[in-house]
């Protein structure tokens, strides 16, 4: 079976355990706060909405224009529902409510 590689943005723990907790395959995962720090394709790219002083939607945005993680799939990790706009806007190709729960997480890798 092919190891899935993620990369989550975030400067919170506790939302990197959130999306680990429910991964239950063979993965490959790295953690930044920086997006200068994605150096590989990866599969899918976790964005929290805020890390540090940088929203998540325009980390979003400007990945989606880098020849190395253009093609990946990118799940904003929202604060509340009405982010939602934000996430379509910026082309995430999903959207999770924090705090990640299995339903949502299956729905990401079920695709």
């Amino acid at each position: 079976m092919k190891t899935v590689k993620i990369f989550i943005i975030t400067d919170n723990n506790w939302v990197k355990e959130s999306v680990e907790k429910y991964l239950d395959f063979e993965n490959s995962i790295n953690t930044s706060t920086e997006i200068e720090d994605l150096k590989d394709v990866y599969d899918f790219i976790f964005v929290d909405m805020q890390v540090k002083s940088n929203g998540g939607p325009s980390l979003i945005r400007e990945l989606k224009r880098n020849d190395l993680t253009k093609n990946s799939k990118f799940i904003l990790l929202a604060d509340r529902e009405d982010d939602e706009f934000q996430a379509k806007r910026v082309g995430a190709d999903y959207f999770i409510v924090k705090p990640v729960s299995k339903a949502a997480m299956n729905l990401v890798f079920s695709s």
